[in-house]
Protein backbone atom coordinates (compact mmCIF):
# COMPACT_ATOMS: atom_id res chain seq x y z
CA UNK A 1 0.00 0.00 0.00
CA UNK A 2 1.27 3.46 -0.79
CA UNK A 3 1.44 6.01 1.95
CA UNK A 4 -0.15 9.41 1.35
CA UNK A 5 2.13 11.71 3.31
CA UNK A 6 2.13 15.48 3.40
CA UNK A 7 5.51 16.81 2.36
CA UNK A 8 6.81 20.29 2.87
CA UNK A 9 5.19 21.35 -0.40
CA UNK A 10 1.60 21.00 -1.57
CA UNK A 11 0.88 19.00 -4.71
CA UNK A 12 -2.85 19.62 -4.70
CA UNK A 13 -2.55 22.29 -7.39
CA UNK A 14 -0.20 20.38 -9.70
CA UNK A 15 -1.32 20.55 -13.33
CA UNK A 16 -0.90 16.94 -14.42
CA UNK A 17 -0.95 17.83 -18.11
CA UNK A 18 2.12 20.01 -17.63
CA UNK A 19 3.99 17.13 -16.01
CA UNK A 20 3.06 14.16 -18.18
CA UNK A 21 1.72 14.51 -21.70
CA UNK A 22 -2.00 13.79 -22.01
CA UNK A 23 -1.73 12.62 -25.59
CA UNK A 24 -4.01 9.56 -26.06
CA UNK A 25 -1.11 7.83 -27.82
CA UNK A 26 0.80 7.85 -24.55
CA UNK A 27 -1.33 4.96 -23.35
CA UNK A 28 -3.17 4.10 -20.14
CA UNK A 29 -2.27 2.44 -16.85
CA UNK A 30 -2.55 -1.35 -16.87
CA UNK A 31 -5.82 -2.66 -15.49
CA UNK A 32 -7.61 0.68 -15.66
CA UNK A 33 -10.36 1.73 -18.09
CA UNK A 34 -9.33 3.79 -21.14
CA UNK A 35 -8.76 7.43 -20.30
CA UNK A 36 -7.20 10.46 -21.98
CA UNK A 37 -6.13 11.82 -18.58
CA UNK A 38 -2.92 10.99 -16.68
CA UNK A 39 -3.54 8.73 -13.70
CA UNK A 40 -2.51 9.07 -10.06
CA UNK A 41 0.01 6.50 -8.80
CA UNK A 42 1.73 5.64 -5.55
CA UNK A 43 5.45 6.09 -4.98
CA UNK A 44 6.00 2.33 -5.09
CA UNK A 45 4.56 2.19 -8.63
CA UNK A 46 7.69 3.91 -9.92
CA UNK A 47 9.85 0.95 -8.77
CA UNK A 48 12.80 3.25 -8.09
CA UNK A 49 16.08 1.63 -7.13
CA UNK A 50 19.47 3.00 -6.18
CA UNK A 51 21.23 4.39 -9.25
CA UNK A 52 18.11 5.19 -11.29
CA UNK A 53 18.25 8.42 -13.27
CA UNK A 54 15.76 11.19 -12.52
CA UNK A 55 15.30 14.37 -14.50
CA UNK A 56 15.02 17.45 -12.29
CA UNK A 57 13.47 20.68 -13.56
CA UNK A 58 14.58 23.61 -11.42
CA UNK A 59 12.64 26.88 -10.95
CA UNK A 60 13.08 29.29 -13.87
CA UNK A 61 14.71 32.06 -11.76
CA UNK A 62 17.55 29.70 -10.83
CA UNK A 63 18.72 29.59 -14.44
CA UNK A 64 19.67 25.92 -14.05
CA UNK A 65 16.92 24.42 -16.21
CA UNK A 66 16.75 20.63 -16.47
CA UNK A 67 19.46 18.37 -15.05
CA UNK A 68 19.84 14.68 -14.24
CA UNK A 69 20.45 13.16 -10.82
CA UNK A 70 20.63 9.60 -9.49
CA UNK A 71 18.61 7.96 -6.73
CA UNK A 72 20.67 7.38 -3.57
CA UNK A 73 17.77 6.01 -1.51
CA UNK A 74 14.60 7.05 0.30
CA UNK A 75 12.87 6.96 3.65
CA UNK A 76 9.22 6.26 2.92
CA UNK A 77 6.98 9.13 3.90
CA UNK A 78 9.91 11.38 4.80
CA UNK A 79 12.54 11.91 2.12
CA UNK A 80 13.77 10.94 -1.34
CA UNK A 81 17.57 11.16 -1.43
CA UNK A 82 19.32 12.00 -4.72
CA UNK A 83 22.76 13.07 -5.87
CA UNK A 84 23.37 16.79 -6.30
CA UNK A 85 23.80 17.61 -9.97
CA UNK A 86 27.05 19.08 -11.24
CA UNK A 87 28.26 20.69 -14.44
CA UNK A 88 31.88 20.74 -15.57
CA UNK A 89 32.83 19.31 -12.18
CA UNK A 90 31.10 22.09 -10.26
CA UNK A 91 28.08 21.49 -8.05
CA UNK A 92 24.94 23.29 -9.25
CA UNK A 93 23.46 25.63 -6.69
CA UNK A 94 20.09 24.03 -5.96
CA UNK A 95 18.81 25.74 -2.82
CA UNK A 96 16.83 24.45 0.13
CA UNK A 97 13.05 25.01 -0.05
CA UNK A 98 13.10 25.26 -3.85
CA UNK A 99 10.25 23.40 -5.56
CA UNK A 100 11.46 20.93 -8.18
CA UNK A 101 9.59 19.00 -10.85
CA UNK A 102 10.88 15.43 -11.10
CA UNK A 103 10.35 13.18 -14.13
CA UNK A 104 11.28 9.54 -14.50
CA UNK A 105 10.61 6.61 -16.80
CA UNK A 106 10.27 3.27 -15.06
CA UNK A 107 9.42 0.02 -16.82
CA UNK A 108 6.62 0.97 -19.22
CA UNK A 109 5.39 4.22 -17.64
CA UNK A 110 6.43 7.86 -17.48
CA UNK A 111 5.98 9.54 -14.09
CA UNK A 112 6.21 13.08 -12.74
CA UNK A 113 5.86 14.69 -9.34
CA UNK A 114 6.91 17.77 -7.39
CA UNK A 115 9.20 17.88 -4.38
CA UNK A 116 10.86 20.58 -2.33
CA UNK A 117 14.51 20.56 -1.31
CA UNK A 118 14.57 19.72 2.42
CA UNK A 119 18.33 19.74 2.85
CA UNK A 120 21.41 20.14 0.65
CA UNK A 121 24.29 18.06 2.06
CA UNK A 122 27.99 17.91 1.17
CA UNK A 123 29.35 15.21 3.50
CA UNK A 124 30.38 12.53 2.66
CA UNK A 125 29.25 13.52 -0.86
CA UNK A 126 27.01 16.13 -2.48
CA UNK A 127 23.42 14.97 -2.18
CA UNK A 128 19.92 16.32 -1.64
CA UNK A 129 17.06 15.35 0.65
CA UNK A 130 13.80 15.97 -1.23
CA UNK A 131 10.34 15.90 0.29
CA UNK A 132 8.68 12.51 -0.21
CA UNK A 133 6.27 12.68 -3.19
CA UNK A 134 2.69 13.25 -2.13
CA UNK A 135 1.11 12.87 -5.58
CA UNK A 136 2.68 11.01 -8.50
CA UNK A 137 1.21 11.48 -11.97
CA UNK A 138 1.89 8.82 -14.56
CA UNK A 139 0.96 7.35 -17.87
CA UNK A 140 1.74 4.01 -19.49
CA UNK A 141 3.87 4.31 -22.61
CA UNK A 142 2.95 1.91 -25.38
CA UNK A 143 5.60 0.27 -27.51
CA UNK A 144 4.31 2.16 -30.56
CA UNK A 145 4.41 5.62 -28.95
CA UNK A 146 6.19 8.06 -31.26
CA UNK A 147 8.07 11.19 -30.27
CA UNK A 148 9.20 14.18 -32.30
CA UNK A 149 12.97 14.25 -32.48
CA UNK A 150 15.67 15.60 -34.80
CA UNK A 151 18.50 13.18 -35.50
CA UNK A 152 20.88 13.33 -38.45
CA UNK A 153 21.06 9.95 -40.15
CA UNK A 154 22.94 8.43 -43.08
CA UNK A 155 20.91 5.93 -45.10
CA UNK A 156 22.50 3.19 -47.19
CA UNK A 157 20.53 1.39 -49.93
CA UNK A 158 20.71 -1.55 -50.04
CA UNK A 159 21.37 -2.24 -46.39
CA UNK A 160 24.75 -3.80 -47.25
CA UNK A 161 25.73 -0.83 -49.41
CA UNK A 162 28.99 1.04 -48.91
CA UNK A 163 30.07 4.54 -49.91
CA UNK A 164 28.86 7.84 -48.54
CA UNK A 165 25.16 7.03 -48.27
CA UNK A 166 22.34 9.58 -48.33
CA UNK A 167 21.85 12.25 -45.69
CA UNK A 168 18.44 12.40 -44.01
CA UNK A 169 16.79 13.50 -40.79
CA UNK A 170 14.82 11.37 -38.33
CA UNK A 171 11.71 13.48 -37.72
CA UNK A 172 9.98 11.18 -35.25
CA UNK A 173 10.72 7.80 -33.74
CA UNK A 174 9.27 4.94 -31.74
CA UNK A 175 10.93 1.85 -30.35
CA UNK A 176 9.90 -0.02 -33.53
CA UNK A 177 10.48 2.48 -36.33
CA UNK A 178 11.10 6.02 -37.50
CA UNK A 179 9.98 8.68 -39.96
CA UNK A 180 12.85 9.93 -42.15
CA UNK A 181 12.77 13.10 -44.24
CA UNK A 182 15.20 13.59 -47.13
CA UNK A 183 15.56 15.73 -50.24
CA UNK A 184 15.20 12.65 -52.47
CA UNK A 185 13.50 9.27 -52.31
CA UNK A 186 15.81 6.84 -50.54
CA UNK A 187 14.32 3.77 -52.17
CA UNK A 188 11.09 1.97 -52.97
CA UNK A 189 8.57 0.31 -50.69
CA UNK A 190 9.97 -2.99 -49.45
CA UNK A 191 13.62 -1.97 -49.74
CA UNK A 192 15.97 -2.77 -46.87
CA UNK A 193 18.09 0.17 -45.71
CA UNK A 194 20.88 0.60 -43.21
CA UNK A 195 20.57 3.64 -40.96
CA UNK A 196 23.64 5.07 -39.23
CA UNK A 197 23.06 7.67 -36.51
CA UNK A 198 24.12 8.66 -33.01
CA UNK A 199 21.91 8.31 -29.94
CA UNK A 200 22.71 10.70 -27.10
CA UNK A 201 21.74 9.32 -23.69
CA UNK A 202 22.63 11.30 -20.57
CA UNK A 203 25.22 13.27 -22.58
CA UNK A 204 26.88 10.09 -23.88
CA UNK A 205 26.93 9.61 -27.68
CA UNK A 206 26.43 6.05 -28.90
CA UNK A 207 26.79 5.25 -32.63
CA UNK A 208 24.13 2.93 -34.04
CA UNK A 209 23.92 1.10 -37.34
CA UNK A 210 20.54 -0.62 -37.76
CA UNK A 211 18.59 -2.34 -40.51
CA UNK A 212 15.18 -0.93 -41.44
CA UNK A 213 12.44 -1.82 -43.92
CA UNK A 214 11.03 0.98 -46.08
CA UNK A 215 7.25 0.83 -45.63
CA UNK A 216 6.19 3.89 -47.64
CA UNK A 217 7.44 7.09 -49.27
CA UNK A 218 5.41 10.31 -49.39
CA UNK A 219 6.41 13.43 -51.35
CA UNK A 220 5.65 16.82 -49.78
CA UNK A 221 6.49 20.49 -50.25
CA UNK A 222 8.07 21.95 -47.11
CA UNK A 223 8.25 25.66 -46.40
CA UNK A 224 11.62 27.24 -45.67
CA UNK A 225 13.22 30.68 -45.89
CA UNK A 226 13.72 30.35 -49.64
CA UNK A 227 10.13 29.24 -50.25
CA UNK A 228 9.02 25.66 -50.79
CA UNK A 229 11.31 22.66 -51.10
CA UNK A 230 10.45 19.20 -52.35
CA UNK A 231 11.00 16.67 -49.57
CA UNK A 232 10.33 12.95 -49.19
CA UNK A 233 9.13 11.32 -45.98
CA UNK A 234 9.91 7.66 -45.42
CA UNK A 235 8.11 5.37 -43.01
CA UNK A 236 10.68 2.91 -41.66
CA UNK A 237 10.37 -0.22 -39.53
CA UNK A 238 13.42 -1.43 -37.62
CA UNK A 239 14.39 -5.01 -38.41
CA UNK A 240 16.70 -7.57 -36.77
CA UNK A 241 17.74 -5.25 -33.97
CA UNK A 242 20.42 -6.49 -31.62
CA UNK A 243 19.29 -6.53 -28.00
CA UNK A 244 21.71 -3.72 -27.14
CA UNK A 245 20.49 -1.54 -30.03
CA UNK A 246 16.86 -2.16 -29.10
CA UNK A 247 17.56 -1.07 -25.54
CA UNK A 248 19.34 2.10 -26.69
CA UNK A 249 16.51 3.07 -29.06
CA UNK A 250 13.87 2.47 -26.39
CA UNK A 251 15.91 4.49 -23.90
CA UNK A 252 16.24 7.32 -26.42
CA UNK A 253 12.47 7.43 -26.95
CA UNK A 254 11.76 7.28 -23.21
CA UNK A 255 14.34 9.99 -22.50
CA UNK A 256 12.59 12.25 -25.02
CA UNK A 257 9.22 11.54 -23.37
CA UNK A 258 10.63 12.46 -19.96
CA UNK A 259 12.56 15.54 -21.08
CA UNK A 260 9.89 16.83 -23.49
CA UNK A 261 6.46 15.41 -22.61
CA UNK A 262 4.81 17.45 -25.38
CA UNK A 263 6.95 15.76 -28.03
CA UNK A 264 4.62 12.74 -28.15
CA UNK A 265 3.12 12.58 -31.64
Amino acid sequence: MSQNVRGSNSNDDVDADSLVSSSPQAGIPIGKPPSTEPAIFGFEDMHLVVGDWLQVECPAPSGIGRVFVRVVGYVEGISLIVTASSKNGKRLNILENEILTIRVFSRQSAFAFRSSVLRACQVPLDYLHLSFPEVVHGRMIRKSTRVRIELAVTAFVPAEGQGEGESALIENMSSTGALLVASKALGATGDALRLDFEATLHDVDTPLSVEALLLNVVRSDDLNREGTEEMFRHGMEFRNLKASDRMIIKSLVYQQIIENPNSIV
